[in-house]
Parts: C-alpha cells; structure tokens; sequence
C-alpha cells in the first residue's frame, strides 16, 4: 500500500509544542526522523497539501506556505501521461522537500515469517491504512475533534457550501450561523446536529445537505513495545488502532496479538484483539485515537500450536479461560479426514511431557495453558465395507459391500453384463482372516443360466472381482511405414486397407521422394480365415516413384496385410537448398545459392557482378563453419581464448559473428561456457590466381555455409605482443618494409623477452609466415596491407617446450607399466608350476 501524507506528517509534528514553543525556524528539521518507516516519500501528491487557512494555523512561516501552496497547485497540469512528465513531477516534488531540508528516502526493509498467527497481517498491509488526510470518507462512528476540517453542502430549495476548521475548543462556525459544539461527536451524530442546526434559517425540507471529511486531523501517536519500529508517529485521526500499528510494522516475533493495550494520561483504557477483529468483526469495535496515546504491545503469554488435520495448522496465542474448541476455530477448523471422536493435547508437567484425551463432548471445556500442543488425528485411508469390479465392460470401480448380496446381483449394478461380455470365466480374488489371498474361478454362463448355481458365490467383505471382455481377446493388428513420408510411424490395420490409404494417412510423399522408389516388406502372413500369422520376412513389391510423386493407379491398389512394412526411399540425387555469402568489395553481395556441387570462387565473383574498384584483392579469404569442438559428455564448452581474440581483433571476422557478439556479449565471455556456438574456421587462397586460371588449386569449391569476404583495400600494419605497447596492439601505416621495420619504428621495437625469429605475420587473406632464422640472424616476412605481426617471447617458446614433456609424470607412467607387466608375469609363472 502506498502512502501520501508525508508533508501533513510533517505539519503536524509542528503543531506539537515543538512549533509554538520554539517557533517556526525549528521546521527545517527532517520530520521524515519521525514518519513509519514503511512509508514513500515519493508517493506525496499535491492534492495532499491542505489549505491556506490550515497552514497558517499550523504556524508555517510565509515563505513555507507560498512553497507548499506553489507544489498543491500544481495538481492542474497532467503529470501522468508521459515519461518527461513524470521527470518533471518528481524534479518538483524534490525541490518542495528542499524547502525544509528533506530528501526522498524509500524503506526497503523485510521482514521474517510471523511466529505467531496474525502478526503478518501488519507486515503484508492486509489492513486498510488512510495515508491522506484530505478527502478521506470518515466512518460513521469516527469522532471529531480539533484540527479536523469539515465540508457542508446544501443545494435544492436552499444553498450553502463552505469548509469548516474545528478549532481548540471544539467548534465550527458557520458564516450563516452561530458556533456549533461538534468535539467528541461521531460523524453520524455531528450530520444529524448540523442539519438540525441548519433548519432554524434554511429550507432542508426542500433542500438535500452533504457533510464529508475534507481534512483529517493528524495526531502523534507513540508505539511501543514488541513492535519492529517503536517510536512516536504522526497519524489523520481517521485511522483506528489497527490502522496504527501498521506505521510500526506490528508486532515483531515476540509480540502479543491478543493483548494490545491503548493508553492515555497513564491510564489503559482501551485494548485490542486481533483474532476477534479477524474472526468476529461485527462484535469487534473500532478504536479511535486521541493526540498523546499509547499503543503498548507486550510480549506474547499464552502460546499454543495447533498441527495435524486442521485448515490452518500454526501456532496461536491464547487468552485465559479460553478452550481448545475456541484455539480449532481460530485454526480454520477441522480439515476433511480429521478425526473428530478424540483431539491429543500435550502438556508441558514440570520436567516432561505428557498426552491427554480430549473427547468430542469436553472440547468446549477443556482450557489451554501455555506451551500446550493440540494435535487433530487423521482417519485412516484403507477403505472398508467395499467390494470392486475391474473389467473392460460395464463400470469398474469400488462399491459398497451389501452383506449377503451375489456375484450376480454385483455385476449388474456394475453394468458388466452384455452382448461384449466374455461368459466363459469370471474370477474373484478373496481375503480370507489371515490376510491370505485365495483365486476362485467361476462360470458365468452357468451363472446367468441359473442364478442359484453354485458359482453364484454370496460375495464377502474385500472381494475383488474380475469380468472379461470378448474385445480382450481380440488382436489388434497394424503397418509401419518409413522415410519420406510427412508423417512416418504405425497405423492400425483393417482389411482392405492399400497401399495408397496408407501413405494418405501418413500425409503423403515428401518432395524427396521424387524418382525414388517404395518398397513393401511382408514380415508375416496372415490368414483370414483361420485367424493364423506365420512368420515370413520377404520383399514383396518395389514401386517406382515418378516426378510428379505419383504411383501406378494398380501399386496403389495393392491390398496390405499385418505388419507390413512400407519404406519410402529418397531420391539419392536430391539435395536441399544451400546457399553461401558473398560480403565485401563485389558489385552486388548477398547470399547466393549452389547451383552444383563443385561451383568455384570464380563463378561465384562472375554471378556477383565481379569486383568493384575498391576490392583488396589479396585479402580475400573464406570463413567456413566447423563443428564446434567439445566433449559430448560435458554440460558446457569454454571458448578457448585465443579463439575470442581473433573475434574481438579481426574485423571481418567480427562482420560474421555481429549476431553472436550481440547476442553473447562477447567481451564478457572469457572463462564462461556455452554450447552450439558456431565457430569459423579461415580457407587461405590466392584470390588473383583464382580468376587468372579458373579450376586451379587456388580456385576453391565453396561449401553450404561458406562466407566469401573481399575487404576494401587496406593501408595500416597491426602490431601485437609488444611490452613497449599498452594493451600489447598498435596500427602503423603501411610502407612496403619487413616486419621488423614496423617493431623497430612503431612499436619500441624488441624487448629483452622477445625473440626476432619467432616474429609471425598474419596476411589478410589468413596465411601465416614466420621470420627465417639463419642463426646469426634472422630475417622478418614481408609485410603487405592489413597484415598482422605478432611478436613472441622467448621466455614463453621456453615455458611451452618445458610444459610438452613432465617428466615426472613420464617416469610415474613407464614404472607403472613395467609393474604391471612383473606382474602379469609372475601370475604365468604360478599357473604354469600349479600345473
């Protein structure tokens, strides 16, 4: 539930001799010290903020009222209906709390399960709490006192409307007429006065009068106690005791919710119960507060636990002199399958436990004492003074055992005689005393012939009864059918059934079925009229499929019998669609379909339009899909590293995983795992000596899947692996000059940890070089646009080497297979000399 009455909380604070003893320059003090703390700043309206006549005699100062008045009057824009229109209100709503230096503070504070029944109600704000005090219905028993505004109508035959200000002594003074007393008066008794009053000067006879609430006093009420959030609150007067305890959250885990004492000048003269107010609201009266008063919530005395078959098992707190008939209700009552004849109490007695007996007639009488454990017995599940029927005709369920009563009369309230009815055998399973099972067959046509035959056994207590059918007997029969069909599976066999009904109900031939064949595979032989199958596995019929998917009208007449199986074969020459990519520098790219399966670059760059002017032709390479490789049996792969950083550093690799960058986040994926992750591999090739002689080694056939990239030319060198460099990456200009030149000029040259003859270059097009090292020195690759030098160290050439060969684990594996095979040895040599 949300709340607005912040600012009148503040108001109010102020009115507390607070503002009249020290005057008005005290206001600026955060009232928000004082609020509920399950209350939102930020819920504050403008239609909260009462009128200028309250303010004054709140004793805010000029300045505070012109600012408050400012933030009410600003009810008129619509602040609602979009998104800059909110900013805006809540820009407002702080600079009005800066007027008293105030910020907007949320409370997010929760609490655990209550320990005792009802003390949830306040945490869950299952109560009705009235964070206004303007425009708040006042019930009919609320009752009037100063601070409260009231607003009278009259219209008809007479008309008056004003809003009236209760003042210290208890009295509005309407500008038509005298004072009027309404202090300690109920809303109900205050109208009726009113219009009484009213009469002497107005028609009311022909007139109607409205008298509503238009401002709530607010009073400070102080909470203590087993309460989460003790302290003083600044309430509209509006809400009773139990709306109160609402500001302090209710009881904690500790606190009574059955004796919650009200408290004024040092007297209880009021206390409340939550279980009547929850159980008996209509004997549960409203308590209203006054200015000053004490909530006093002690701790909980009287605690009793309820378990087993009641509604609401839990535990409760207990008055004096109240008996476990009162604690069931409270509990929701008795569940379903609870036994009623006795309830177990257990009972704390000195140093031990002990169980009573509460019978059905003493519930009522039996008081609880604290610590008690009331424990309602459920009945047992096994059914009693029950027979069953199980068949596959009729009704099979359980019934009720009638003593005396025939198999007979049993099947026909069971409905289990007809037509279907298998009559040669019915059996009954029968328990005897000493729980030993007994099979009895019986003839039920002798039965139905004569009922006083002897197999028309008078049934006993737990019987259970078994009826056949003629259709149990009965066989089931069907065909399978396999491979290009919509729908592939088995269908139930009837006799008659072709060859096209059943490729009908499988939704027809697949397109890859065109100009392939069917062939039908008889597994066994059915004959009709003996009722017989004998096994033969034999290949019956073969059956061509044209171009149009049609069969012969003849093979599609051709009568199926049980368990044939029909196998639609593809049409090994079909192929589906594939399609590669072609990206980059050509005049028209794209996706382009494989229209053979040995179709080159070369056509493929011809049927794209060729090159424009701006193709780098040297860098032109194919990133082809491979199978991601992980181990099945893992839940997850980890992307090697090295893999991510070719992603991250290579743009046009990047241009093919866009998707998976989006979709992945790829710059937090290092270490974190994922599946079925498509992974790129590069095809390095000549793209110039492709078009120069096509079907050269160099003009490679693309597959399904395959993303041809021409980049625009190129005129930067990458540098990776520099210490000398942050983040180990620089961009250098092209200038035609080896791959050392690049490190000594661009990127501080080699380090101590590097070495020159493991410089490698990465060429656009994915071909690798590394330096060539003659011993005494050592010379770089050439480098051409786009390339990508990587600068190694020696320290890791060294590691990696050392890391190959673990030489521990080597000697550990070669002693154990040398143990091994003493071993074995040893075992032949005993089993020789045994023998």
């Amino acid at each position: 539930m949300k709340y607005k009455f912040y600012f009148l909380l503040f108001f109010i604070f102020g009115v507390n001799s607070f503002v009249y003893s020290q005057g008005t320059n005290q206001i600026n003090k955060s009232y928000l010290n004082f609020l509920p703390s399950n209350m939102n700043p930020s819920d504050l309206r403008p239609s909260d903020i009462p009128s200028e006549e309250v303010l004054k005699q709140m004793g805010f100062s000029t300045q505070e009222i012109v600012k408050a008045l400012e933030y009410k009057n600003s009810s008129s824009r619509n602040k609602v209906n979009s998104e800059r229109d909110t900013v805006i209100y809540k820009d407002e709503l702080s600079e009005f709390y800066e007027v008293f230096n105030d910020s907007l503070l949320i409370d997010t504070t929760s609490f655990p399960p209550a320990r005792i029944y009802g003390q949830d109600i306040f945490r869950n704000m299952n109560i009705d709490f009235y964070s206004k005090a303007l425009d708040a219905k006042a019930p009919e028993n609320y009752k009037i006192g100063p601070g409260d505004e009231i607003a009278i109508s009259v219209w008809g035959y007479s008309e008056f409307s004003e809003n009236l200000l209760v003042d210290d002594r208890g009295y509005i003074s309407p500008s038509i007429y005298g004072r009027i007393y309404v202090k300690g008066l109920t809303f109900s008794k205050m109208r009726s006065l009113i219009k009484s009053k009213f009469s002497s000067f107005l028609d009311m006879k022909n007139s109607e009068i409205e008298v509503t609430l238009s401002y709530s006093r607010v009073i400070t009420v102080n909470i203590v106690g087993e309460v989460y959030n003790p302290g003083s609150y600044s309430i509209p007067a509006i809400n009773t005791a139990f709306n109160a305890l609402i500001a302090a959250h209710g009881p904690n885990q500790l606190g009574s919710v059955r004796n919650i004492y009200i408290k004024r000048d040092g007297n209880v003269v009021d206390s409340l119960d939550v279980y009547k107010f929850l159980f008996d609201p209509m004997n549960s009266n409203d308590i209203y507060l006054e200015d000053g008063d004490y909530i006093l919530v002690p701790p909980a005395r009287n605690i009793v636990e309820i378990l087993g078959s009641i509604n609401r098992p839990y535990t409760y707190e207990s008055k004096n002199g109240e008996s476990v008939a009162e604690l069931i209700n409270y509990a929701g009552g008795y569940a379903t399958d609870a036994y009623l004849d006795v309830i177990s109490l257990s009972r704390k007695d000195y140093s031990t436990r002990k169980v009573y007996d509460v019978h059905k007639d003493d519930i009522s009488s039996m008081l609880i004492l604290n610590g008690d454990h009331i424990v309602v017995n459920n009945i047992s599940n096994r059914l009693s003074n029950v027979v069953s029927v199980q068949s596959s005709i009729g009704v099979s369920a359980n019934y009720e055992y009638i003593k005396g009563e025939r198999l007979l009369d049993l099947l026909k309230r069971a409905k289990c005689i007809d037509q279907e009815t298998f009559l040669e055998k019915v059996y009954v399973i029968r328990m005897d005393a000493d729980k030993k099972r007994t099979h009895i067959n019986l003839n039920l046509r002798s039965i139905l012939n004569n009922p006083d035959d002897e197999d028309n056994i008078i049934l006993k207590e737990y019987d259970k009864v078994f009826v056949l059918s003629v259709a149990d007997f009965e066989d089931v029969f069907s065909v399978s059918v396999f491979g290009a069909v919509r729908n592939p599976g088995e269908f139930e066999f009837g006799e008659g059934m072709t060859l096209q009904d059943v490729l009908l109900r499988s939704h027809g031939l697949l397109k890859t079925a065109e100009n392939s064949k069917i062939e039908i595979s008889r597994v066994m032989e059915y004959d009709i009229s003996s009722n017989n199958i004998e096994p033969r596995k034999t290949l019956i019929k073969t059956i061509k499929i044209n171009g149009s998917l049609d069969i012969s009208e003849n093979a599609a007449e051709f009568l199926l019998e049980p368990y044939d199986q029909i196998y639609v074969r593809e049409n090994p020459d079909y192929e589906s669609p594939k399609n590669i990519t072609i990206s980059g520098e050509v005049r028209y790219p794209g996706q382009y379909s494989i229209l053979r399966k040995n179709e080159r670059v070369s056509s493929y760059i011809s049927r794209s339009g060729g090159l424009t002017n701006y193709a780098y032709i040297n860098g032109a390479k194919i990133y082809r899909v491979k199978e991601a490789d992980y181990n099945k049996n893992e839940e997850a792969m980890l992307i090697p590293e090295i893999v991510l950083d070719s992603i991250i550093n290579d743009p046009d690799l990047s241009l093919i995983f866009e998707q998976e960058i989006l979709k992945l986040k790829i710059k937090n994926l290092i270490n974190q795992s994922f599946r079925d992750t498509l992974i790129y591999e590069v095809v390095t090739f000549d793209m110039k000596k492709a078009l120069d002689n096509p079907s050269s080694s160099h003009d490679i056939v693309l597959r399904s899947g395959d993303n041809l990239f021409i980049p625009e030319h190129l005129d930067v060198v990458n540098i990776k692996g520099s210490n000398y460099v942050q983040g180990g990456t620089i961009s250098a200009p092209f200038s035609g000059k080896r791959a050392n030149y690049y490190v000594r000029n661009y990127a501080g040259g080699f380090s101590k940890d590097n070495k020159k003859s493991l410089t490698t270059v990465i060429y656009p097009n994915g071909q690798v070089k590394k330096s060539i090292n003659f011993g005494l020195f050592s010379i770089s690759p050439k480098i051409e646009p786009g390339s990508i030098i990587n600068i190694n160290s020696d320290d890791l050439e060294k590691r990696k080497k050392k890391e190959d060969i673990d030489y521990n684990s080597h000697i550990e594996s070669v002693i154990i297979k040398i143990t091994g095979i003493m071993s074995l040895y040893l075992l032949i040599d005993r089993i020789s000399a045994a023998q």
